[in-house]
Formats: structure tokens, sequence, C-alpha cells
């Protein structure tokens, strides 16, 4: 404003100048007489520009309310401060298995279907045991007749009286009918199939009258949607500080849906390829259609203080020295100026940041108008 205003002076100056005598001087064509008289405005409009700072220099003077930089500032408190690392999980079952024969033959029925619940024990499918059962029967017949010789031989032998040779011959024959039967229950109790724990029957492909083989045959899935956990792989520099019992936020992306839980096992084995370590979160109630695999976002606490101070990382700056400070306010004669205040940091959640010194509750820091700042410059605080 004022050099608009001086530049209106200037122009009137020289427009109030007396047009024939200049126009004269001009039209004279007198080079001498023209330098002269261009001096002559210069001077003048110097002298004007001297005397309008003069003038200025005053009025500052006697201004008692100078242009003060405006700011507003924030109060500083304790509060309880909780911090979380992000990784990725994916849902486990300890009880999620695929069920393969242990005996080769045709399946003779199929007992469950996709989807339904069983319990331990229950049958889920038959193989024919290829006659099996009618070479047991002839053998529990013959073996009769062997124990019958074998205690019969045996009370002779123990009053010493028989052959040593026959006693030796039926003890033989009988342990190996004994065992020849034990091996063939076996078998044959290996073609019911039966659920080994309780859960749900998923993705059944196990066909009535197909014909199956040990380690080769996936019949169909058993899972335990009760018994869910979620596995981690946790960066190595948080071995000291993830610890079983930490508290966790997971987040399902594709069922948009939260749960809170804990760790239930930290790992002390790190990988030498990716130097991580695992961890196990609990799936405490499954009630929100949580199935195995399912990727996740977990935040595990891995820092808390009851009694944090916390401030907006907007709120710090940097100096030359690579130093992080903030401009603290305190109050002289009634007049109010800002301080700038070296802090140490620590831990943030991507928005605030935990002050480690520097800064005690009470305190108050600029929140808005920092860049137009200097160290114990007076402020006006507007909130």
């Amino acid at each position: 404003m004022k050099n608009i205003f001086t530049l209106f002076l200037v122009i009137t100056l020289i427009s109030c100048e007396d047009n024939s005598t200049l126009q004269s001087v001009l039209e004279s064509n007198d080079v001498e007489k023209i330098k002269l008289k261009r001096k002559e405005i210069a001077t003048s409009q110097q002298d004007f520009f001297n005397k309008l700072q003069i003038i200025d220099n005053k009025l500052d003077e006697l201004n008692t309310n100078p242009q003060l930089p405006i700011v507003e500032v924030l109060k500083i408190n304790s509060v309880e401060f909780d911090h979380y690392i992000q990784v990725q999980g994916s849902v486990k079952s300890d009880e999620l298995i695929n069920i393969f024969p242990e005996f080769s033959g045709i399946i003779k029925n199929i007992y469950v279907k996709s989807g339904e619940n069983v319990k331990k024990g229950q049958r889920l499918i038959k193989i024919d045991d290829g006659g099996l059962k009618e070479q047991l029967s002839q053998l529990e017949i013959g073996f009769e007749l062997t124990k019958t010789t074998f205690e019969r031989q045996k009370r002779l032998w123990d009053q010493n009286i028989g052959s040593e040779i026959k006693f030796l011959e039926s003890k033989t024959m009988y342990e190996s009918q004994k065992q020849g039967i034990k091996q063939l229950k076996k078998q044959i109790k290996k073609t019911l199939i039966e659920a080994p724990f309780s859960g749900t029957i998923d993705n059944v492909l196990a066909k009535k009258g197909e014909v199956v083989y040990p380690g080769r045959s996936n019949l169909m899935m058993l899972l335990n949607l009760d018994n869910l956990y979620i596995e981690s792989n946790v960066p190595e520099k948080y071995i000291a500080s993830i610890k079983s019992g930490n508290k966790a936020l997971v987040h399902f992306p594709l069922l948009d849906k939260t749960i809170s839980t804990t760790v239930r096992q930290s790992g002390n084995y790190i990988n030498p390829i990716n130097r991580t370590f695992k961890i196990e979160l609990k799936i405490e109630k499954n009630n929100l259609n949580i199935k195995p695999n399912l990727n996740s976002k977990v935040n595990i606490n891995d820092y808390s203080n009851k009694e944090a101070l916390l401030i907006n990382q907007n709120f710090i700056s940097i100096d030359s020295n690579n130093k992080e400070y903030v401009y603290k306010t305190y109050n002289k004669n009634n007049k109010t100026y800002v301080s700038k205040t070296t802090i140490v940091t620590g831990k943030n959640d991507g928005v605030n940041v935990e002050v480690l010194s520097g800064l005690k509750p009470g305190d108050k820091i600029v929140s808005e108008g920092i860049r137009k700042l200097v160290d114990n410059a007076q402020v006006q605080i507007i909130n």
C-alpha cells in the first residue's frame, strides 16, 4: 500500500511541474539543459522518498499494536497410547485333514455328504474287504483247536510230563495263529473309515463303487471350524516386544470384519531365509464365517504407555542439524512469546507421535502458523 501511495505522489509531483518550462527545455535540444532538468526532478523525488521514510518510521514507533504472527496453540496432556505393528496373517486349523484310505478296494458305502457335521468315531466310508471276514472266521475256528492243543501241552509240560518238542511246536502254532488273527482284524478295521475328530465334512471326492488305493485316493476333507487360529510371520526386530498374551486386532478384508484377540504363541526360531518368526493368535468364537486360509491384516500391540505425551506429526519441524523441534509458548510482561524447543520422539501411529523428552503435561505448543515463527517471537493466539 505504501508503494502505491508513493508512486501516486511521484506522478502527481511530476504532473504539477511547469509544463511550459519542461517543454521549453525539451524543445531547446540542449543536452546540458535537459540533463540538468532531469537531475532537478530526480533530486526532488529522492528528497520526497527520504521524508516519506522518516514519516513511516515515526508511525511504526508510535504504533502500540504492531502486526503480530497469528497462531493457534494446543495444550499437551498425558493420554494412554498403544502402538501396533501390522503384518499379514492367514487362518489355520490344527484339525484339518484330507482323508485317504489305508486299504485297497471298492467303496461299498459313503455315509456322509459335504457340509455335514460329524462326531469323532462316526462312520464315513466303508470299503469292501475282499473276503477278509470269511478268512477271519476260518482262522478263528482253526485257532480254537490250536489253543486247546497248546493249553494241554502246556499243562503236561508244567507237570514235567510229555515231550518238549510237542510243547514248543504247539506254542509256536498258537502264537503264530493268534498274531495272524490280530493282523487280519487290523486289516478289516481299515475297511471302515471313521472320523478321527469332530468337525465338518468338506469336498467329498469319493464315489460309491470306485476303487481306491492307500496314499493315492483323496476321499474327502474333514475340518474343525471351532478350532481355528491365525498364523503370521513377524520381522525379527520385534522378537523382544512380541510375546504370548500381547493384544491384537485382526481385520478380514473380504468379510469387512475385525476381531480383538491375543497372541497365544510366539515362536523362538528365526527363519534364516526371510528373517521372521511365527506367531499364532486365538480365534475364540467363529461366528463370522471365518474359513481356513482366509487372509487377514494383523495389528499386534508391541508397546504401551498409560501416560504418553502425543502430538500431531505436522506440528514438528526439523532444523539443519536434523533435530526435531516445536514452538512452545510462554508469557512475559503480559505478552505471549514462542520458544523453539528441541524434542525427542518415539513411536507413532501414523498421525500422532509420542514425545519422549522436551515437553511436559500442561505445555502449550503452536499447532497452526508455525512457518511464520522464529525463536522468542511475540505472537497473537486466536484460539
